[in-house]
């Protein structure tokens, strides 16, 4: 390849709840460029942190209206929240997943999405005290988001965009995210992976109503399907590119199977609550989006097992869900290993 095809990396800041940055690859398309992911607006800054992203670009050779497509591996407001600023000053098409559209109109109406949270939480057993404070997960990033776009072209994973004379696969990877997507390039054997898979942290799966029924399914189906392509390169949406992901892949599978174990035998042991088994078996989180993810974390976990067939629930007396184990059907973990 040549050197105009390389890919650069601009690490963009962002500062919120933990996140410190996130990555924007920057793919040579002929006389223009096609980015991956563009991080967040900055409503602290005169230029909306608009900076950051054109320095990147012109140390790659390119100006900010040098960009043609903006490719966004998933709509969570790190990745996605300045689409719309570029889109207005370059004319710039977006490329999403069609299922992007449900975070969209989360966006569009917080209102509803917090009060469904808040349902949620209560059915669940956080108290009335600490339900509020976790339901405003929301609130904290919707300042970073300049404006609310759909996409200019909807994906739906298997299609092939062309880039500079490469062609980069869509392969639709739900887990992380409904409406994630990562990039493969079966020339470089180079993955442009989002949040799918990154270096030395397991991915976030968490539970969310109106989203997917059983997003822990979803993303060890995926991890599995980007596992069988065989990537030599990971250019992930956080932390620095990798190589030879076949053991991070393994890493992974083993934490969310220990993870899965572990909650099946404690609602073994007696019934209980997503909070209590949060609780149990979870380091008490001092920060509200900490206690926020570790909840929705494990209620993803005890989807799996319920559709699994392994636990069920009921409600108690006080209206809240408790988890309890049904015959003694065995958790076919061998499905869950990397091939």
């Amino acid at each position: 390849m040549s050197e105009a095809a390389e890919i650069s990396r601009i690490v963009l800041p962002v500062g919120v709840n933990a996140v410190e940055t996130v990555n924007c690859y920057v793919l040579p398309d002929g006389d223009r460029v096609t980015v991956v992911d563009c991080g967040v607006w900055r409503p602290d800054l005169p230029d909306g942190g608009l900076a950051a992203l054109e320095a990147g670009l012109h140390g790659a050779g390119y100006g900010l209206t040098d960009v043609g497509r903006i490719v966004v591996t998933h709509a969570h407001i790190d990745h996605y929240g300045l689409a719309g600023r570029v889109m207005e000053l370059t004319g710039a098409e977006l490329a999403m997943h069609a299922l992007t559209d449900l975070d969209c109109e989360k966006y569009r109406h917080p209102d509803t999405a917090r009060a469904r949270r808040r349902d949620t939480y209560a059915d669940h057993g956080v108290s009335e005290a600490e339900r509020g404070d976790l339901a405003h997960h929301l609130t904290r990033w919707l300042p970073y988001l300049h404006s609310v776009v759909e996409a200019s072209h909807r994906l739906r994973g298997g299609e092939e965009l062309t880039v500079g004379g490469d062609a980069w696969q869509i392969v639709h990877t739900p887990g992380h995210s409904l409406g994630h997507v990562c990039l493969w390039s079966p020339a470089r054997k180079t993955l442009l992976s989002g949040d799918h898979l990154l270096p030395g942290i397991t991915p976030p799966v968490t539970f969310e109503r109106g989203f997917d029924a059983d997003p822990l399914r979803s993303y060890l189906t995926s991890l599995r399907a980007i596992a069988d392509l065989r990537p030599q390169t990971v250019l992930p949406g956080h932390g620095t590119p990798f190589g030879e992901p076949q053991g991070r892949i393994e890493a992974i599978l083993r934490t969310k199977v220990r993870r899965l174990e572990k909650i099946r035998r404690a609602i073994g042991q007696q019934p209980r609550s997503i909070v209590e088994l949060a609780d149990l078996l979870v380091a008490k989180a001092v920060l509200a989006h900490q206690r926020q993810l570790a909840i929705n974390e494990t209620l993803a976990h005890v989807a799996y097992l319920r559709w699994s067939g392994v636990v069920e629930r009921r409600t108690r007396p006080d209206g809240v869900y408790e988890w309890y184990a049904t015959a003694d059907t065995p958790l076919d973990v061998t499905a869950l290993a990397a091939s």
